[in-house]
């Protein structure tokens, strides 16, 4: 299922949040408190006022808030940065009109976002690098990169691919990906392309948010195709109602 990316580069104001899942039931979604969000100016913000050309969307702030779950009341803390962005609107006189709103940009929350869900039969140990992911993909692209890269690591291993040779010595994952492929080239292929952004997660300069996405979009398949197979079962009936042109029997 693809990703939703403007919701989860959606921003904070002083009376909205988007409707985040909630992390611990995953049946609520997280609505602001609003009487809970602080911001203050940061320092270097304040220095920059001696800037003659100091633009108010030049201002820059530090935030806090809480979150809760309208379903099961839990309290989800996060904080970031924040400034102001020039908008439009239009008057009851038709004519536009514009003003400068506050925003926030949460860096971090007190629980990983789900930013997707994996299976239920998806090892521990792959869903804990996800989660690792999750936890850092607001605040550091690089290291969320580097632990999708540790999920493919993870699935190799629990597909038997063994992460050392016959002398003890460790094997790259492009030779592990390779040994997977002779089973799985599909899969393969997948899993190559997220070696590839991983590798880009030690020039984290050069990563952006829709790498990630691409990366964890690739990643659902990848686990929904290994660990439920949903997608390749139905690819076989459809197989052999094609070639008997009639119902399965």
């Amino acid at each position: 299922m693809s990703i939703d990316r403007r919701f989860w580069k959606g921003t904070l104001t002083e009376s909205y949040a988007p409707r985040w899942p909630c992390p611990s039931c995953t049946m609520g979604v997280l609505r602001l408190k609003r009487e809970t969000l602080h911001y203050r100016e940061t320092a270097e913000s304040r220095r920059s006022h001696y800037d003659e050309h100091l633009d108010i969307t030049d201002v820059a702030f530090a935030f806090s808030a809480l979150l809760e779950c309208n379903r099961c009341s839990g309290k989800i803390s996060c904080c970031g940065v924040g400034g102001y962005e020039l908008v439009d609107d239009i008057n009851g006189e038709g004519k536009v009109h514009f003003d400068h709103q506050l925003y926030f940009v949460p860096k971090y929350f007190s629980t990983p976002m789900e930013i997707f869900r994996p299976s239920a039969r998806c090892p521990n140990t792959v869903k804990e690098q996800l989660r690792n992911s999750f936890a850092v993909f607001f605040c550091d692209l690089g290291a969320a990169a580097n632990h999708v890269r540790q999920c493919l690591e993870e699935i190799l291993s629990d597909a038997g691919i063994q992460s050392r040779n016959s002398r003890g010595k460790f094997v790259s994952l492009k030779t592990r990906i390779k040994s997977f492929g002779d089973r799985d080239q599909e899969n393969a292929d997948r899993a190559h392309a997220l070696r590839w952004i991983g590798n880009f997660g030690s020039h984290p300069q050069a990563l952006t948010k829709d790498d990630l996405f691409d990366a964890y979009e690739i990643l659902e398949v990848l686990l929904e195709d290994i660990y439920v197979g949903h997608q390749r079962s139905v690819q076989q009936m459809v197989e052999q109602i094609n070639k008997t042109r009639g119902p399965r029997r």
